[in-house]
């Protein structure tokens, strides 16, 4: 941001617009929600690419002490299969949709109603209890959307019956 604004000469808006992010970032951060387990899913249903320890989804994890299933992993955005995903049995899902006008595939919906209708899947708890935190792919990618993804995956866990601690 501090660079975008430097390019344009604003370097005072970007300070501002920096300053209001870190402020959301703290305010969001207040709730933590030790103990509550989660998987990101960001996309394909035959191997899926799940969150590793890192990038968005770390940041996210990390900001709400929250437990990803998967943290051991050191890619960004590992492929894991659901059989590994089922044995975990993570307490919430946050789902990346990734909704385009050309493809409905990997929409929020679309990846439920895999969730909700595959063998392996539909047994999880989070499954069985419709437990989903749904957030726009692009959040759950490094950028300003990142403070979006932690407001919006602890709103969505206060929605879910999860209290802060």
């Amino acid at each position: 941001m501090r660079d975008l604004a430097a390019l344009t000469g604003t370097e005072e808006r970007g300070e501002e617009v920096v300053s209001s992010l870190r402020e959301r970032l703290e305010a969001a951060s207040r709730a933590q929600f030790d103990g509550v387990s989660v998987f990101y899913w960001f996309a394909n249903a035959e191997a899926p690419y799940g969150a590793g320890c890192c990038g968005g989804p770390g940041i996210v994890t990390r900001a709400l002490g929250l437990t990803n299933v998967f943290e051991e992993e050191q890619a960004e955005w590992p492929q894991i299969g659901w059989e590994s995903i089922a044995a975990a049995d993570p307490d919430v899902l946050v789902i990346g949709d990734l909704t385009r006008k050309s493809q409905t595939a990997e929409s929020a919906r679309a990846k439920i109603a895999f969730l909700e209708s595959n063998p392996v899947t539909r047994r999880m708890t989070a499954v069985r209890e419709k437990r989903y935190v749904l957030l726009p792919g692009a959040a759950l990618n490094p950028s300003l959307r990142t403070v979006d993804a932690v407001e919006t995956v602890a709103e969505g866990l206060r929605g879910l019956g999860y209290e802060p601690s």
